[in-house]
């Protein structure tokens, strides 16, 4: 749900400029000798957005940003409300968004590998700044004052215009809905828009250029999000063919063997992988910064998540091991960043994961609780950040799932009720999302399992009805998601087992017979074949 590039593209649609449209009259106008504060203005809410997206601040630095945002956004209102004599409301404004630039600036001089980005950012503010108009530059102001909602309806208005404009070339055009993409982006991560309001702009971007390398990877990574494996890899593939350099191809096969993997094409997922690590691997070696030898433990964490779908634990492991350790170095070598610290977090999660498969129940929990403790203290430092609120969960579902099979169950039970508050929050913020809904799905059949395990027949059959439920709808979407397939296989098992279901063991045999059709059976459905032999739904199986 993370990455790079958007926090760095969220400012793009403040420095590209746009064709202005009459906004509504307002209290603030920007005037000539206020562009210099409005491009300090600028250049921190860019910072900021960076500062989020790589975590640079550590956690008492992201308290003070979070403060320091939440005044810049009581002071704008109050600036708003003023009337006539504004002096004193407009000085506390002012006196909020230099706090906040001066912080942000602070952070950024930590990462000697922003410093460039940060340049570049501040050199297109001025240009953009000293040609715009009081109407535009009112309306990124509120944007970058914290008002996404109100200032959007005004952005998405100015964009559209210059798109409409004639002369426009076909490659500006798609510059501006790039950029109008990425603040979309934004506010999706604050539950302001959907995963595909923001997707349908790229779409409209790669229509109109689809050989810009970033636009593919983006749309695969949305796509991915609303559960359409399909169009993702579409996505992943078209930025393969466009890419440039050792760096996009790299990245342009790590998408590409994602996709893969989740359609259970093993053998592309395995090749894509391998070739994108040996790049990774020789950039590494000639550039040892952290984001490459990063990008090496990222790929090693692919692999081993491939080798344990494949069946091959020891590969596994070995790949888990050497990327914990690299990461574990990059901590070491810099304690305050956290993004490393949650990546950390990640490699740990599927390590426990590995080992609960293998029967070291007493290791999977020491690996769980150690990354539920750096992501619980990640997500108090940042408590808007909606992506550490949802790997929080992803721990505690685990810890549920070892109290189940050391027959704690109401430990259990606590631990999954817990974990499907947070999903359906978050869910609800962002309805279009089918990773929170495949993960609601997941809450609904954990607590079906445990309702079962303690007789109460009434709430099993129901919270697996819900999950089921919500499954088939998002397999409907995409029929080619395998793991989805498998869910709804598991999911239908599991509910025809008790007695009322609606569910019976002749769907249970139809859904069997389409996965085996489709040549995706995995290790454990001998079990569900099982299961239909003795209730007699085993023909032709």
């Amino acid at each position: 749900m993370r990455r790079g590039t958007a926090a760095m593209a969220a400012l793009g649609i403040a420095l590209a400029g746009a064709a202005p449209t009459p906004l509504p009259a307002q209290p603030l106008a920007i005037q000539a000798a206020d562009r210099q504060a409005l491009v300090q203005g600028l250049q921190a809410q860019y910072e900021v957005a960076l500062i989020r997206e790589r975590k640079m601040a550590d956690d008492r630095e992201t308290q003070q940003i979070g403060a320091l945002e939440a005044r810049l956004r009581a002071a704008r209102a109050q600036a708003d409300a003023a009337r006539g004599d504004a002096r004193q409301a407009n000085a506390a404004l002012a006196s909020a968004r230099s706090d906040l630039a001066t912080l942000a600036a602070q952070v950024v001089r930590h990462d000697a590998g922003a410093q460039a980005e940060v340049a570049t950012l501040q050199d297109q503010a001025r240009a953009v700044t000293a040609k715009a108009s009081p109407e535009k530059l009112a309306a990124l102001q509120r944007f970058a004052d914290g008002d996404r909602v109100g200032a959007w309806p005004t952005l998405q208005s100015l964009t559209d215009a210059e798109i409409a404009a004639p002369g426009v070339s076909v490659a500006a055009q798609a510059a501006d809905l790039r950029q109008l993409a990425s603040l979309r982006d934004v506010m999706r991560a604050h539950g302001e828009a959907g995963t595909a309001d923001v997707l349908a702009l790229y779409d409209k971007a790669a229509a109109l250029d689809p050989s810009h390398f970033g636009t593919q990877i983006e749309r695969a990574r949305l796509a991915r999000d609303l559960g359409d494996l399909i169009r993702a890899r579409a996505a992943a593939d078209q930025a393969g063919r466009v890419a440039v350099g050792d760096s996009e191809h790299a990245d342009a096969l790590k998408w590409i063997a994602e996709m893969a993997a989740a359609q259970h094409d093993d053998a592309v997922a395995a090749q894509d992988d391998n070739q994108a690590l040996a790049i990774y691997r020789r950039l590494a070696a000639s550039d040892p910064s952290p984001s490459m030898r990063n990008n090496v433990a990222a790929l090693l964490q692919d692999k081993g998540d491939l080798a344990v779908q494949t069946g091959d634990f020891k590969g596994a492991q070995a790949s888990y091991a050497e990327a914990l350790d690299l990461r574990q170095q990059l901590v070491a070598a810099d304690p305050g960043n956290a993004a490393m610290q949650d990546y950390v977090t990640s490699v740990l999660q599927r390590i426990g994961d590995l080992d609960e498969k293998l029967g070291d129940l007493a290791g999977a929990r020491a690996a769980y609780q150690q990354g539920l403790a750096i992501r619980q203290r990640l997500s108090a430092a940042d408590p808007t950040n909606t992506d550490l609120q949802y790997y929080v969960s992803a721990l505690m579902r685990r810890i549920g799932d070892l109290a189940v099979k050391q027959g704690d169950l109401a430990t259990a039970r606590a631990q999954y009720e817990a974990c499907l508050a947070i999903r359906q929050r978050l869910s609800a913020a962002n309805p279009s999302s089918a990773q929170l809904q495949t993960a609601v799905a997941l809450d609904f059949d954990d607590l079906a399992g445990v309702a079962f395990s303690q007789n109460d027949l009434a709430a099993a059959r129901q919270d697996y009805a819900q999950s089921l439920a919500i499954r088939e709808r998002l397999a409907a979407a995409d029929p080619t998601n395998a793991i989805l397939q498998q869910l709804i296989l598991r999911a239908m098992t599991r509910s025809a087992r008790i007695p009322g279901s609606t569910v019976g063991w002749s769907e249970v045999a139809t859904q069997y017979r389409k996965i085996k059709a489709a040549g995706q059976l995995t290790p454990g459905d001998e079990k569900v074949l099982d299961a239909l032999r003795a209730h007699g739904q085993a023909a032709g199986l």
